[in-house]
């Protein structure tokens, strides 16, 4: 008790917000003796760490097993250049992968859209897609268009360009992973937060939207981090069946976090009581 006591008390910091979002959502209300500032702060930490979870240690694992993004570009791709709209590749590329077939071979002049049909038939019954990449122009079976490659004349590409370019392409992906788990986030708080108010009304707690989407957005954190880490994983069945329990452990750590918003603080007075951090 007399740890809540100096929780509420204080201002807290980072770590001691993650404690409370993370195993105590009965001191929930000590959250709201924080500035917005603090709120903020929180959110986009533990995005920051969710980005670093989810893209920034799989992409530096992977260049590891590759031995470093230089060898994979020199020596995991074949050599290729694109110039004047037509494209040269040293050595054929076919690879297929969950339904997916890409050819890559410019010893062809032209493919057509009915030899990319042809493929995808011979991988047999299912939603089959086929990409073929000749000297001058490419197809696919789920398209009648084909697309010419001199249409790109005047832009150069090759191994080094790929090399130069990446660093800059790893950093802007980073960045907008970033930001789309920020709008991932805030979405999946209203919903979680929409359940809070029918909630509040049936119970006729008293409590403000904005109090019960901050609520959400804490309540929140043991999903986002588990689903985190179990995407790294990679074991779908394991994926999905945590984003359930984060499901329930979100709606769990709701309903206590807004009980808690009705637990008297001590020295407060009835006033104070009533006067929330959106009010």
């Amino acid at each position: 008790m007399e740890e809540n006591r100096s929780f509420q008390k204080s201002k807290l910091k980072f770590i001691e917000q993650i404690r409370i979002a993370l195993s105590k959502p009965l001191w929930y209300k000590s959250l709201f003796q924080q500035s917005v500032g603090k709120h903020i702060c929180y959110f986009l930490i533990l995005l920051v760490l969710i980005t670093v979870i989810r893209f920034v240690i799989p992409c530096a694992a992977y260049l590891q097993s590759v031995g470093g993004l230089k060898n994979l570009i020199y020596n995991g791709i074949p050599s290729f250049s694109f110039e004047n709209g037509e494209l040269q590749v040293d050595t054929p590329v076919d690879i297929e992968r969950n339904g997916v077939r890409i050819i890559i071979d410019t010893s062809a002049d032209a493919y057509t859209v009915e030899e990319a049909q042809s493929k995808a038939a011979e991988m047999g019954d299912g939603m089959n897609i086929v990409y073929m990449i000749s000297r001058t122009n490419a197809v696919n079976n789920i398209s009648t268009m084909t697309y010419d490659l001199s249409l790109m004349n005047g832009i150069t590409i090759n191994n080094d360009v790929v090399y130069r370019a990446a660093p800059i392409y790893l950093i802007f992906y980073g960045i907008f992973s970033f930001i789309g788990n920020i709008i991932a986030y805030l979405i999946s708080a209203l919903f979680f937060a929409l359940f809070g108010y029918l909630m509040n009304r049936a119970l006729k707690l008293n409590l403000k939207f904005g109090q019960i989407y901050v609520i959400a957005l804490y309540a929140k954190s043991v999903e986002i981090l588990l689903e985190a880490v179990l995407e790294v994983v990679g074991i779908s069945l394991l994926y999905y069946v945590g984003s359930i329990i984060g499901i329930f452990i979100t709606c769990n750590y709701m309903t206590r976090g807004m009980s808690s918003m009705l637990i008297p603080r001590t020295g407060d007075s009835d006033q104070d009581q009533n006067r929330r951090f959106f009010q």
